[in-house]
Parts: structure tokens; sequence; C-alpha cells
């Protein structure tokens, strides 16, 4: 997979962003201006669902940490679920896990 596709859907008063594919240097900076956008439009709560086949770097793990801190300043909620066992070891490693919110 080049990319990375996305299906922005309402659930439970919460908007949720289904991510497919990769997230890397490329297209990183997508991804966060895709969060932000959404934010903006007025979904205070969102949650990025990693359902499927994907694929993180280290510059899209930094989109997601730089966006949740832009969600939060503002009063918002960012989780995230459904992360690959790879994923989660990456972010232990980095000491992320604990500065995220991530859901089952």
């Amino acid at each position: 997979m080049e990319g990375f596709q996305t299906d922005v859907s309402l659930e439970e008063g919460s908007c949720v962003v289904k991510i497919q594919g990769n997230v890397s240097l490329k297209n990183a900076f997508a991804l966060k201006e895709l969060i932000i956008r959404q934010f903006d439009e007025g979904h205070k709560d969102i949650i990025l669902d990693f359902e499927g086949d994907v694929y993180l770097d280290s510059s899209g793990i930094g989109a997601i940490f730089n966006t949740q801190k832009y969600v939060t300043e503002r009063h918002g909620h960012l989780k995230l679920r459904n992360l690959s066992r790879d994923v989660m070891t990456i972010l232990r490693i980095a000491n992320l896990d604990k500065h995220l919110d991530i859901i089952q």
C-alpha cells in the first residue's frame, strides 16, 4: 500500500476516522490536517480506528501525538483504538502509550 485511506463516520456522538494503509513521512501531514479539520468542524471527540492493515512509522506516530496535543489543548479528546501489536510495542518502547488515550 502506498498511502492511506480514511472513512469518517459518527458513532455514539464521536467522530470516528477509520484508517487503512501506510501512514509515513510522505503523508503524515495529511492525516494531521484531516484530524484538525474534523476537530475544527465541531467534532470535539475523535476516535482514530486502526482496525485492519495499518502501518505507522515514526512520522505517523509523531503526527498523531502532535494532533492529540492540539485537540487536548482545545478541550477535546482524541482516542486511538484497534492498534496492532507492533504499533503498541513501538508506543510502549517510546513511552508514548502513557501520553495517548488508547481504548480497546
